[in-house]
């Protein structure tokens, strides 16, 4: 699918784009967020949120940072999605008048190419948005170029089992419940018929780490949750 017809379809469900992440997941897409923010050590100066959306996934690095590091600390949010980026904005707004956060930058732009210097990055973090990538290899080529040496990449995605009980219920749910329920939702079936597809369609974890290793990134490892329906993936650049 061409890159602007993904961003048209993201913009058209931009307000409910938080709700079809829940759908997705089952409705434990937060003890998975929890799990992937242990991984954040909090003593990160610059972060990178790619594919940031709505910006959920990068509020929620706010709370692994301590006080004393807020002043220093910068967190950028990037989306190709202009509708998301303008609900992200209107978060902002509400978190600085109920707590001191730190600098916090929301950026239209492609993350395949990005504006960024080189080894700008402490961490870059990338929640349900790579499936959504049409250049993955692109994409991680790009991530490491403004990842400083010593930085981090951690990825969280979503991920078809393909054996035994489970893989049977999760295809039917996506197939059969998802699409339709997303539909009364939203009004958007195309929109659901296309994320259903992203999911059937990702490589399987295996073959992202490869991708993640062809771009350079080193010490790669992988966390497997919920019986396979989502990974973290995590590298290092030395």
């Amino acid at each position: 699918m061409e890159n602007k017809k993904v961003k048209d379809i993201f913009n058209s469900i931009s307000r409910k784009y938080d709700l079809t992440n829940t759908l997705l997941s089952f409705g434990i897409e937060k003890y998975w967020r929890r799990r992937f923010n242990s991984y954040v050590t909090g003593n990160e100066k610059r972060i990178l949120d790619a594919c940031c959306g709505t910006g959920m996934s990068t509020f929620s690095v706010l709370g692994k940072i301590p006080e004393k590091n807020l002043k220093q600390s910068e967190i950028f949010g990037i989306d190709f999605s202009k509708e998301m980026l303008e609900i992200a904005e209107k978060r902002l707004v509400k978190f600085r008048k109920l707590k001191s956060i730190p600098q916090i930058i929301f950026l239209e732009s492609d993350v395949t190419k990005t504006a960024f210097d080189d080894n700008f990055f402490d961490l870059i973090t990338v929640v349900f948005g790579l499936r959504n990538i049409i250049d993955r290899d692109k994409a991680l080529n790009e991530f490491y170029r403004i990842t400083a040496p010593g930085g981090r990449l951690l990825i969280m995605e979503f991920n078809l089992p393909q054996s035994g009980i489970f893989s049977k219920l999760y295809k039917f749910y996506l197939n059969r419940i998802l699409i339709n329920t997303g539909k009364i939702v939203t009004g958007k079936r195309e929109a659901y018929e296309h994320l259903v597809e992203t999911i059937r369609e990702f490589p399987n974890s295996l073959i992202i780490m490869d991708k993640i290793k062809k771009a350079g990134w080193k010490s790669i490892t992988i966390q497997s949750m919920t019986l396979g329906a989502c990974v973290i993936y995590y590298a290092v650049k030395f």
